[in-house]
């Protein structure tokens, strides 16, 4: 249960702010606290819990004046707040008393992700576990210890990376569903899952899948219900993947979807957003960008005359982009946003297997001599330049290539593994991505020294 201070007693008792940017309480909380959470709400306040497994003790950390002021509690001890590194500490005075700035090995184990909630937790016999959202638990397990087999975690299942072990949650390729027709007789309805977006109403995620059987794309809750649905024509499928989009930033959010003739922009309700959906032929490839994480979004549609369009909002044309269409019947099949430093770039995959490398306008940022098959969408494995970062790929051979942007140098993954999919992802949770492949089936996952580590 989360504490932070209410609005009367923060402006009878709470003390001076301190001021200044907020620095993550992390950084400096000593090894005292054997569990370290970490929330963000659906509006981005951040809260930290500092506890201990064997002492009743707990140290509440909110960033903000408002934090504080949104909040209430009841608790049995009088509770104290004191400014922090530009953020406030809130607790009973027993438990503020063992806070020092003294950073230990959980400190060297805490790690952020894209996930509102994580746990880490120092464990009585000396391992770390990891909690990073609903899906992934890491254990820094007693991996030189002989004959100790791993817990078994029930809906997860597990691999080795290095000195841990990583539990992901199972989650099935194909969702099945039971429709009921006239004579009330299922029907098993195959779904491919096309991306996720949360729920805001019931704060959940939906899957956002393709019902071939019902030619629909469709928002499946947790539980397998249908949220919403949007029937299409027949003979008209979804091109690429969904996207989750605030077009108002309001936190509640859209799902965004293109096929050949349209980009389709649908609320929690599956109604249309206004403006959509935006009518376009010949859809090659969509994505959609939120360059700077402030709700800004640009939907970049590729179609198949060599054209990139650029919409914002409800479908209004974005000033400046000034994209020069592609020749000789070349489009573009894959689309990305690459910040390296502080420069963005749109990476453009092309039918033809060449690459450009676009600025937010769409004119040429950079120049790239890589050759990519255009059947298999890439990764790009990002470094301290754009020029050292690299793009892995599968080729006509089914084999993982890695090329520099520079100057097409094969690297790293190059000839290492067969493959039908190749994904870059944090799968350990320690804030750097792994190479992760799919064969038949099967994934693989390589370290950053390209080593085969499940």
């Amino acid at each position: 249960m989360l504490l932070a201070a209410g609005a009367a007693w923060f402006y009878m008792f709470g003390s001076n702010i301190e001021g200044g940017e907020v620095e993550a309480p992390t950084e400096y909380a000593s090894d005292f606290w054997s569990v370290w959470e970490r929330w963000e709400s659906e509006e981005g306040s951040v809260v930290h819990r500092f506890s201990s497994i064997s002492v009743d003790v707990n140290v509440y950390h909110v960033e903000s004046e408002k934090d504080l002021s949104e909040f209430s509690w009841y608790h049995e001890n009088e509770m104290e707040v004191l400014s922090y590194r530009g953020g406030f500490l809130v607790g009973a005075k027993n438990s503020l008393d063992k806070w020092v700035d003294l950073p230990g090995e959980m400190s060297k184990k805490w790690t952020i992700s894209s996930n509102k909630y994580i746990c880490l937790t120092r464990l009585n016999d000396g391992r770390f576990k990891l909690q990073s959202g609903k899906d992934k638990i890491v254990f820094w397990d007693h991996l030189d210890v002989p004959d100790i087999d791993p817990e078994v975690i029930d809906g997860f299942t597990f691999f080795y990376a290095e000195d841990r072990i990583v539990y992901t949650r199972v989650v099935e390729k194909n969702n099945i569903e039971k429709v009921e027709v006239e004579n009330f007789s299922p029907t098993i309805i195959t779904q491919e899952t096309l991306g996720v977006t949360r729920n805001h109403r019931n704060r959940e995620d939906m899957d956002v899948v393709w019902n071939a059987e019902l030619n629909a794309v469709q928002a499946v809750g947790s539980g397998g219900d249908v949220v919403w649905s949007k029937a299409l024509k027949n003979g008209i499928e979804p091109v690429g993947l969904s996207f989750e989009v605030d077009l108002y930033g309001n936190n509640k959010y859209q799902t965004a979807f293109a096929v050949s003739s349209a980009i389709y922009l649908v609320d929690v309700l599956g109604n249309d957003v206004s403006g959509f959906p935006y009518e376009v032929d010949g859809v090659t490839s969509l994505a959609v960008f939120d360059y700077d994480h402030n709700d800004k979004f640009r939907f970049i549609i590729a179609t198949e005359n060599g054209r990139l369009y650029n919409i914002r909002g409800e479908g209004n044309n974005t000033p400046g982009w000034n994209f020069n269409a592609l020749k000789d019947g070349v489009s573009i099949k894959h689309l990305a946003h690459l910040r390296v430093g502080i420069r963005d770039y749109i990476y453009a995959g092309c039918s033809d297997g060449s690459v450009k490398l676009l600025m937010r306008n769409g004119q040429i940022r950079d120049v790239t001599s890589v050759i990519v098959n255009p059947d298999f969408a890439p990764a790009i494995r990002l470094s301290s330049t754009i020029g050292k970062s690299s793009v892995l790929f599968i080729d006509e051979a089914g084999w993982v290539q890695e090329l520099t942007l520079s100057d097409a140098k094969q690297v790293g993954m190059s000839g290492v593994t067969r493959a039908h999919k190749v994904s870059l992802i944090d799968m350990d949770g320690d804030g750097v991505k792994e190479v992760v492949t799919e064969h038949n089936g099967l994934m693989s996952v390589f370290n950053t020294r390209n080593e085969k580590i499940n």
